[in-house]
């Protein structure tokens, strides 16, 4: 009820503004909690041989996540809180369910010996919610003596589900200077998708008369939980200010991937690795290291 009360007082008060002349509006924003649900989103890995270009692969992938259940602290610690005496928080202020089982198709356009154009698309699901998405990069290239470095770079698109509980201050200074102040509570689910960037380096082998070859990739990719403004409609005039004050909720990984793989015909393989994966950024993040068991298989066309 005093929820309602506070929507329908800004809503009274912003017409008599306009009417009675310029007024400025300052909007701030504090996340208290959040849930969600998603994959961690792991950038493609793309192997470098003695190939003609241009050449065309196709990768096929497949990944396990050994642990389901992130927690972490995204509070943005406020008085305000006191207020809402219905709200019962959670031990931690962010919950992530991740996703166990996470399937996609990966392809490296290799233009000449030295430049590459990617693309992907990943699917997974987890406590009923189907995530979909993708990623798009370049890649520099170079092979010496059965021996291959690359770089790769690039964005994928990651779409999560989220629960999550916010706090708005308004403000409204009038131009006569008279001040007014509201504080509405807000719970919003629903999906956000967000796009953030990845670099990875990658080394391996190449040597055509070994049962097996090895390969190394190593990088960094960036991955936002949640992207969502709380839902109400603002009626803006004179000068407005928005302060998103709503926490971090952007995860960071620091990413190692040992592995090996071997050919069979003239354009295929099979890699086997395990992706270690160490977030960086969630305060109070636990657990830090995920380990992502994968099987990959390529097939250049």
């Amino acid at each position: 009820m005093k929820n309602r009360i506070t929507v329908m007082l800004v809503y009274f008060l912003l017409p008599v503004l306009i009417f009675t002349g310029c007024a400025q509006i300052e909007e701030t924003l504090y996340l208290r909690q959040a849930e969600v649900t998603g994959p961690i989103v792991a950038p493609p890995i793309h192997l470098t041989d003695s190939t003609e270009t241009p050449s065309f692969t196709v990768s096929p992938k497949f990944t396990f996540n050994t642990k389901n259940k992130f927690t972490g602290d995204v509070e943005q610690r406020t008085s305000y809180y006191t207020r809402d005496t219905a709200f019962i928080p959670l031990e931690n202020s962010l919950l992530w369910d991740i996703a166990t089982i996470s399937a996609g198709i990966d392809m490296d356009f290799a233009l000449s010996n030295k430049f590459a154009i990617t693309f992907g698309a990943n699917y997974s699901s987890h406590s009923n919610y189907s995530n979909w998405g993708g990623n798009i990069g370049i890649g520099f290239l170079g092979y010496k003596n059965e021996t291959a470095f690359r770089f790769d770079a690039g964005v994928q698109i990651n779409a999560m589900q989220y629960d999550a509980y916010t706090v708005v201050h308004t403000r409204v200074t009038s131009y006569s200077g008279g001040v007014e102040e509201y504080i509405s509570f807000y719970h919003d689910i629903g999906n956000s998708t967000q796009i953030d960037p990845y670099f990875s380096l990658t080394y391996n082998t190449a040597y055509k008369n070994w049962p097996l070859n090895i390969f190394i990739n190593a990088g960094y990719s960036i991955q936002r939980l949640l992207n969502f403004e709380p839902r109400t409609t603002y009626l803006a005039f004179g000068t407005y200010t928005s302060n998103d004050l709503r926490g971090s909720s952007t995860a960071g990984f620091l990413n190692f991937t040992p592995g090996v793989y071997f050919s069979f015909g003239e354009s295929n393989r099979i890699l086997l690795g395990s992706r270690f994966f160490i977030e960086t950024l969630i305060d109070k993040g636990n657990p830090k290291l995920f380990i992502l068991p994968m099987i990959q298989l390529d097939c250049r066309l």
